[in-house]
């Protein structure tokens, strides 16, 4: 299974992260990782890495308490 993570700044990271992970029972592999500065920008990438990984899932990490939009 590939999952697209995309992480919004929070206090360890200032920028967003977008991940690619593969993760099958004994396996879990990052398999690709980049830092962004804007929020349109990690959405862009997240959304191609999608398509390039044929991700099975996307997840969105916010910090509790984070303002969206």
């Amino acid at each position: 299974m590939t999952t697209i993570v995309l992480v919004h700044p929070n206090e360890r990271c200032p920028q967003f992260q977008v991940f690619a992970v593969y993760d099958a029972p004994a396996v879990r592999h990052v398999l690709a990782l980049q830092d962004l500065n804007s929020r349109d920008e990690a959405e862009y990438v997240a959304h191609n890495m999608m398509e390039i990984y044929e991700a099975d899932h996307f997840r969105r990490v916010i910090e509790v308490g984070e303002r969206i939009g």
